[in-house]
Order: C-alpha cells, then sequence, then structure tokens
C-alpha cells in the first residue's frame, strides 16, 4: 500500500511515492489520466497539485490559501479558470469566456496549466475525491515549517536549499531522489511531488486538515485545498 503526491512537469506528471508499510520512497513519471480512471489497486491516497473544483467566483480555499501565505508566497496561489474557459483555443479566447462567466480574465500561467486542470476535470468524480485530493505544495511547505510561509522562490538555488531541508526529515533519501530525477523533471516539481506526498501521509493518518469549509461546483465536486 502507498500513497503518492502528484505535480505537474514538462514530462507531465511527477509522482514521489511512499510505501506506507517501510516507508521507502521512489520517484518515476505516470500517467495521471489512467491512475484517475482506474485506480492503481494499492493506491491508498493521491494528492494532486492542480485546482480540482471550478467555479464561476473566487474560490474561497485559493482566498484563505493567500492569506495564510501572506506576501511575497501568496502570489504562487492564482485563480483556477471556469469550466467553460477551459474549453478556449488559446489564452485569448480563454480569458475572454473567463471574463464573461467571472468578470475576471486569466493569467498567462492559469492558461499554461489548462491543460492539466482539464486533464483533471475531465475524469474526476465526487466519488474519487474520497482517495484524490487538492494540494497547493506552498500550503503544505508552510504546515510542514509549522505554519511558516517559505522566505525564497521555490526556483532560486536558496528556494530549493529552504524546502530541501524541511523534506530531509521526512524523507531521508529525497537528496538521492533530487539527483536522480527523471528527464524534464525541474527540481521544484520533485520538491513539489515530495512535500505532496507528505501531505497525503498525513490525510491517510487523518491528520490533515483543509484551509476552509469546502465548496461545491455543478459537477458536486468538492473544492478546497488540503495540508
Amino acid at each position: 500500500m502507498f500513497v503518492a503526491g502528484v505535480d505537474g512537469c514538462s514530462a507531465g506528471w511527477v509522482a514521489f511515492k511512499v510505501e506506507l508499510s517501510s516507508l521507502t520512497t521512489s520517484v518515476e513519471t505516470v500517467d495521471l489520466a489512467s491512475w484517475l480512471t482506474e485506480r492503481p489497486p494499492n493506491l491508498a491516497v493521491l494528492c494532486i497539485d492542480i485546482p480540482i473544483g471550478l467555479l464561476d467566483h473566487p474560490r474561497a480555499c485559493d482566498i484563505e490559501a493567500r492569506k495564510l501565505l501572506g506576501r511575497p508566497r501568496r502570489s504562487s496561489v492564482f485563480p483556477p479558470p471556469c469550466r467553460a474557459a477551459l474549453l478556449g483555443r488559446d489564452h485569448a479566447s480563454a480569458s475572454d469566456i473567463n471574463e464573461r462567466a467571472t468578470s475576471k480574465r486569466l493569467t498567462l500561467q492559469t492558461w499554461c496549466i489548462s491543460g492539466k486542470i482539464k486533464q483533471v476535470d475531465d475524469i474526476i468524480t465526487p466519488q474519487k475525491q474520497s482517495w484524490a485530493f487538492e494540494v497547493h505544495p506552498e500550503v503544505s511547505f508552510w504546515a510542514l515549517a509549522g505554519q511558516h510561509a517559505m522566505k525564497h522562490r521555490k526556483k532560486r538555488t536558496d528556494g530549493v536549499k529552504e524546502r530541501l531541508k524541511l523534506l530531509r526529515r521526512e524523507f531521508p533519501e529525497i537528496e538521492r531522489h533530487l539527483m536522480n530525477r527523471p528527464p524534464d523533471v525541474g527540481k521544484d516539481d520533485l520538491l513539489d511531488a515530495a512535500v505532496a506526498a507528505w501531505t497525503a501521509q498525513r490525510v491517510h493518518n487523518r491528520q490533515a486538515c483543509q484551509v476552509c469549509e469546502p465548496e461545491r461546483d455543478a459537477k458536486g465536486l468538492s473544492a478546497t485545498i488540503w495540508c
């Protein structure tokens, strides 16, 4: 039996897996759509760094996550698109759709991950949310650090060292995984997947919490962030 944290990367999706019996860890790129379509038989909990539950108004969990993180890390929590905007053919058309529904245009950053958001949104169901959960890495790092936000950006050398120091206590093999990560997986991608796996452990052990009360979208999905 294992738990996993998954983060998007240039290779698609990278998973950080933790075997629950031995606490041994491993890293691999995975076909997330296949995992969500047919749950791997030994997968206990999956935590994904992607918005789940799309609304036509600002999500309460994103607002609360920004409050928890404060400046400057609050900027890492950006508003996801409404579901209709996922059908936009390009950034401009998706922004137009989103603006009509929510009065807000889409940032380029949001547009760039819209394909991954849609991939998950097309498959996820309220029933699957009993084992597949949304996380945000910076919120998980905030929790891991005793409710203190990270000081440095995750792509900077200081940011990698800061996050690595926290994860080393939980996953002794983290540096080896970082050195031997799969092609097209950035250091920040692997660290984000690892802290998502830490949250997955907490969910499995009933130690995790949500940043606020969840909302329900039109599909009945729970819009919330776990940490």
